[in-house]
C-alpha cells in the first residue's frame, strides 16, 4: 500500500473546523488529523459519516477515497469505491458539479494512481491517458509535475516497454515543461540518469543528469549526500577525477558518520594524490 496517496490528498486541503467535541476541555480531532497521524481506519470511519452528511462535498469525497486505499483490511471493494468516488469528482458528475479545478485535478491524479498501483492487473493505459490529460489541460497545476513523473516512470519501466533510447527521448522532451515544477524536474533527471546507466551504460550522460538533479536538490541533506555518492562513484569509474573529488567531499560533509565514510575517504585520498601527481608532472614538464 502507499500511504503517500492518502497524505497527498489530505495535505492538499486545509483542515476543516472541528465539527464536534467529545470533551469540552479537549476538542475532538478532525478525520484529517487522524489520517495525518496514520490512524487510517478511524479516519475512514469519520469520513464515511461526513460524506453521508455532505454527499456533494468534493473535498470530503476525495479524502474518504484516499483513506479507503489504506484502510485495513485492504479489500477490492474499498479500492473500487475509492476509484468510483474519485472518478465522479474528476468528471464533475451531477453530485459534484460544483467541484473546483484543484479538486477535479487531484481526483483525476489519484484515480490514475489507483489504476497504476492498486489494481491487479494494473490499467496502465488508463493511467497514462489521465496523466496526459492533466499535462495537456493543466500544465501549470502543481500536480502536472507529478503527472509528468508518473508518465516518465511508465515510459521507462511500464508496459509496453520502450527501448532505453525511446524512453530517454520521450522524457527529455518533457523537461522544458517540468521547469515550473522543480521537484518533478529533479525526478525526471534521476530517471534519465538511471536509464542512461542501466540501459545504455553511458556513465557520462548519467553523471550529467544526476548533477542536474542534484543542483535542484532535496530538502534533506542526507538524500543529497546519497546523490553525491552516486555521482562520485560513476565519475570515478570513468576517470573524471575532478567531479568524483567534488562529490566525495560533498558526501562526507553530509554524512561524516556514515558506515561508508571510511571507504569514501580512502577513495578521496587516492584521487587527490593522483591529482597532485598530475599537477606536479604538469609543472615539471614543459
Amino acid at each position: 500500500m502507499r500511504p503517500l496517496l492518502a497524505l497527498l490528498c489530505l495535505l492538499c486541503f486545509p483542515y476543516p473546523p472541528v465539527l464536534h467535541a467529545s470533551d469540552a476541555a479537549a476538542p475532538a480531532r478532525t478525520p484529517w488529523q487522524m489520517a495525518l497521524g496514520f490512524e487510517y481506519n478511524e479516519a475512514a470511519e469519520n469520513f464515511d459519516r461526513l460524506q453521508a452528511v455532505s454527499p456533494a462535498d468534493a473535498r470530503i469525497a476525495i479524502a474518504r477515497a484516499a483513506t479507503l486505499l489504506v484502510r485495513q483490511p485492504r479489500t477490492a471493494d474499498n479500492i473500487r469505491t475509492a476509484r468510483s468516488l474519485l472518478e465522479a469528482v474528476a468528471m464533475r458528475s451531477a453530485t459534484f458539479a460544483g467541484a473546483s479545478v484543484d479538486e477535479t485535478v487531484l481526483a483525476a491524479y489519484l484515480a490514475a494512481r489507483i489504476d497504476q498501483d492498486h489494481l491487479e492487473p494494473p490499467r496502465l493505459a488508463m493511467a497514462r491517458a489521465a496523466y496526459e490529460t492533466i499535462l495537456r489541460d493543466h500544465p501549470g497545476h502543481r500536480l502536472a509535475g507529478q503527472a509528468a513523473v508518473q508518465l516518465s516512470l511508465l515510459d521507462a519501466w511500464g508496459e509496453p516497454r520502450l527501448s532505453p533510447a525511446g524512453a530517454i527521448a520521450r522524457i527529455t522532451a518533457r523537461l522544458p515543461g517540468a521547469a515550473p515544477h522543480p521537484e518533478a524536474a529533479r525526478e525526471l533527471y534521476f530517471i534519465l540518469a538511471r536509464l542512461e546507466w542501466e540501459g545504455c551504460r553511458n556513465a557520462h550522460a548519467a553523471v550529467a543528469h544526476l548533477q542536474a538533479g542534484r543542483a535542484i536538490g532535496y530538502e534533506s541533506p542526507f538524500r543529497n549526500a546519497e546523490v553525491d555518492l552516486m555521482i562520485a562513484n560513476l565519475a570515478r569509474g570513468v576517470n573524471d577525477k575532478t567531479t568524483a573529488i567534488a562529490h566525495y567531499r560533498a558526501f562526507l560533509e553530509g554524512k561524516r558518520r556514515d558506515i561508508r565514510a571510511s571507504t569514501v575517504r580512502r577513495y578521496l585520498a587516492e584521487l587527490e594524490q593522483e591529482e597532485h601527481l598530475r599537477e606536479a608532472v604538469g609543472i615539471v614538464m614543459p
